[in-house]
């Protein structure tokens, strides 16, 4: 066996969190689509400026990352020192197809 750190996760995700109104720490809920549930807290107000981002953007993508605190019989996940960001998801451009001449 070969000893390390904690294990880190980091999880993608699409859906716009609730904000709730009060507290410094609120806890952030990710289920993924095999029913597993991933809980991190994270300060208010990044979550508040990282839900503005979303609104910002036309498409864009969220990640939780953080340290495995625990991994329950449920299949929950708790994560510890999280951080949640926001980024912008550029759309693809058409690639030019062969043979074509620019004017």
């Amino acid at each position: 066996m070969i000893t390390g750190r904690i294990p880190e996760i980091t999880i993608k995700f699409n859906s716009k969190p609730e904000l709730p109104t009060e507290g410094k720490k609120v806890t952030v809920e990710i289920k993924g689509d095999n029913n597993t549930i991933v809980k991190a807290e994270v300060n208010r107000k990044t979550l508040k400026k990282q839900v503005a981002k979303m609104d910002e953007y036309e498409e864009w993508i969220g990640a939780l990352s953080g340290k495995i605190k625990s991994i329950s019989d449920d299949g929950i996940i708790e994560v510890e020192g999280a951080g949640i960001q926001v980024f912008e998801r550029k759309k693809k451009e058409p690639a030019a197809t062969e043979g074509s001449t620019a004017a």
